[in-house]
């Protein structure tokens, strides 16, 4: 939990940057830079004996290149950290740093109003830290898996090059976590109720 402090704190300094230098100008961006925050929900795994269901905060930021007014490739990146609970031990800590390449479509509804949705693949870099029950002895486990990650959004123009956006983000990764007594592979679903402010260049 302490990196979460620094993650708040880095990405409410670059939402307020974000605000202080928007600019009036109307002509079209070449690139986007979000940032953003919301709820993700993590349904229960498919490992038995181990629970993963939550409900959680999670951040991230998203950088973009748009080819023309209608398609962009992005990359983002996103964490969220968890308890996980297992029945031979006291409770856990899942970590997840999301990374994803994404194509980016995006339809204009009107002046103010646009819809979009994105799709790529996408790597989890994982860390599942438990604690062994009636003991002070700790087994972590680091774990690097490939996945997808997709969603669609809405977002709205508020001032010059700077909109405000809401979207649902899903990611499905298999991470393998080696502890002494055995190796697990659960299904790491997760679904992202997100908003921010995204800024054109």
């Amino acid at each position: 939990m302490q990196a979460i402090p620094g993650l708040v704190v880095t990405l409410v300094t670059l939402g307020l940057t974000l605000l202080a230098s928007a600019a009036m100008a109307e002509e079209r961006t070449n690139g986007f830079f979000d940032v953003y925050a919301g709820l993700a929900v993590l349904p229960e795994s498919d490992v038995p004996d181990w629970t993963f269901a939550d409900v959680l905060p999670t951040l991230g930021a998203r950088a973009g290149i748009s080819f023309n007014d209608t398609w962009a490739v992005a990359l983002r990146t996103w964490y969220f950290q968890s308890d996980a609970k297992e029945e031979q031990t006291s409770a856990s800590d899942l970590a997840v740093l999301g990374l994803s390449l994404e194509l980016l479509g995006r339809w204009q509804l009107d002046r103010r109003w646009a819809t979009y949705a994105f799709l790529g693949p996408a790597m989890a870099v994982t860390t599942l830290d438990r604690q062994r029950r009636n003991s002070r002895t700790e087994d972590d486990a680091r774990s690097v898996a490939p996945g997808a990650s997709a969603g669609v959004g809405v977002d709205a123009h508020l001032v010059g090059r700077l909109s405000a956006f809401s979207e649902v983000h899903g990611s499905l990764f298999y991470p393998s976590f080696h502890f002494p007594d055995r190796t697990i592979t659960p299904r790491l679903l997760n679904f992202n109720w997100l908003v921010g402010l995204r800024m054109g260049f």
